[in-house]
């Protein structure tokens, strides 16, 4: 199909896929005459879609079950996962600093500036 289609385009269209069975023909169907062999071709392929060939699924046996359940993970690890699983970003994986200059557990941050203007 590579043959049938431009250098830059991604796709053909159909009178193109047409005309690209045309020359396929002959060579999947040696014993049977250039028209035979064309309509052979066209009953091979008529009601089916395209399919990918060869894509690889992920396997989750073994180890790799057991590395990606993030309920197993203990230590620092876990902080980087929510309740359900998913990661956290950033924030999990890096310690962000507050420099607000309060406090962690000090309940009335931000509220200095109120007080002063009265």
């Amino acid at each position: 199909f590579c043959a049938r289609r431009g250098k830059t385009a991604r796709v053909i269209n159909y009178e193109e896929f047409k005309k690209a069975l045309e020359e396929l023909a002959p060579k999947r169907f040696k014993d049977k005459s250039k028209e035979e062999a064309y309509e052979a071709i066209c009953q091979l392929v008529a009601g089916k879609e395209p399919i990918n060939v060869g894509v690889t699924k992920a396997k989750t046996v073994g180890a790799v079950e057991r590395l990606t359940d993030t309920s197993k993970y203990t230590g620092s690890h876990k902080e980087r996962f929510d309740e359900s699983g998913k990661g956290k970003g950033k924030s999990g994986r890096e310690n962000i600093v507050d420099t607000s200059g309060y406090v962690s557990a000090y309940k009335n941050a931000g509220t200095y500036d109120a007080k002063v203007k009265k």
